[in-house]
């Protein structure tokens, strides 16, 4: 395909999956953008690389213009977090190739190759400080879910954007319905029924709001992923039992210990709002300081409620940039971080 920038300038580019060999390139690319903080460190390495690309957890597609040179990735991420779900992720562009375009037509070449997956959805995630990434997210049909507060450590993640004025960067959420097409019971919520009411409509899903159990009984299910370079702690509550509250509690306090090496140490959980008790659950995770941020719909297992929990960390909104489509969930955000 032929691109062209601003001065009329052309760039003829081959849009393409991975080939062997191409590791060293997808490297140098990470490097032109990111030095040496790119938040995958084992795409610092070709065994790296080609690991996640064998076992089908990170498949590039990658942008070669004539000499062999790969101008810019993109890949589709696989997670046993969301297992059922694909991430649009790891979209890198040579400084030297910005300005003709790349991004929108890898980006699209990489959702194609998701798309013939068994996947409920896709989705992805913007760096707070990218206002361009929501907006071109937006015109490919994905659809506003919310916000991840306090994502990466500001000083360890240098790339050529501002990073804006964070202690921890935050992310925006977009999500596109691929094979899904009923939500059924959700359990929510009064004060949050606008919001997914707004987000369901635009991915053209039926549900149902459901009140919750009064009570939690039966186990608890969690999943947990910590990144510790950016002592940031991802919790799926996937089932929500009569030890919930206890354990959240010590979840918290660890969490809080841990701040006496990391001060930003934050937590973002995900709660399974298609399990009857998760309305109750949202009530005790607010009473142990987390607050909602936003949903993550068209999990295999069910719907999901995002909340923050910035424990030491300071919450920095004001310069959080947005589309409109983002705006009831931040003004839930600040209602709850001022109150």
């Amino acid at each position: 395909m032929t691109l062209h920038n601003k001065n009329g300038q052309t760039l003829e580019v081959e849009l393409r999956p991975y080939r062997p060999g191409d590791a060293p390139q997808i490297i140098a690319c990470i490097r032109d953008a990111y030095g040496d903080t790119y938040v995958k460190p084992c795409l610092y390495t070709e065994e790296g690389i080609r690991r996640h690309e064998a076992e089908g957890t990170l498949c590039f597609s990658v942008a070669e213009v004539p000499g062999g040179i790969v101008a810019g990735i993109t890949a589709y991420a696989l997670s046993d977090h969301f297992p059922g779900m694909s991430e649009v992720a790891c979209q890198i562009i040579r400084r030297e190739y910005n300005g003709y375009g790349l991004a929108l037509p890898l980006a699209l070449h990489t959702m194609k190759r998701a798309e013939k997956l068994p996947l409920n959805a896709q989705y992805a995630r913007a760096l707070g400080c990218h206002l361009i990434s929501q907006k071109t997210l937006d015109g490919m049909g994905f659809t506003a879910c919310g916000f991840l507060l306090n994502v990466f450590n500001k000083d360890l993640f240098k790339h050529r954007f501002e990073n804006g004025d964070y202690v921890k960067i935050p992310q925006s959420l977009a999500v596109k319905r691929q094979n899904k097409t009923g939500v059924g019971a959700v359990w929510l919520p009064d004060r949050l029924v606008p919001a997914a009411e707004a987000m369901y409509r635009k991915m053209g899903l039926v549900w149902t709001r459901r009140e919750s159990a009064s009570s939690l009984s039966g186990p608890d299910r969690w999943n947990q992923e910590l990144d510790e370079q950016h002592a940031s702690l991802s919790l799926r509550a996937e089932t929500c039992g009569a030890a919930f509250e206890t354990n959240l509690t010590a979840i918290v306090k660890e969490r809080l210990a841990a701040c006496g090496e990391r001060v930003n140490q934050t937590v973002n959980l995900f709660l399974n709002l298609s399990r009857p008790g998760s309305g109750t659950a949202y009530e005790i995770a607010r009473r142990l300081g987390f607050f909602f941020t936003g949903f993550l719909p068209c999990g295999p297992d069910g719907e999901y409620m995002i909340l923050h929990h910035p424990l030491k960390t300071p919450v920095r909104l004001d310069g959080v940039p947005y589309i409109p489509e983002y705006a009831p969930f931040m003004n839930e955000i600040r209602r709850c971080v001022n109150t």
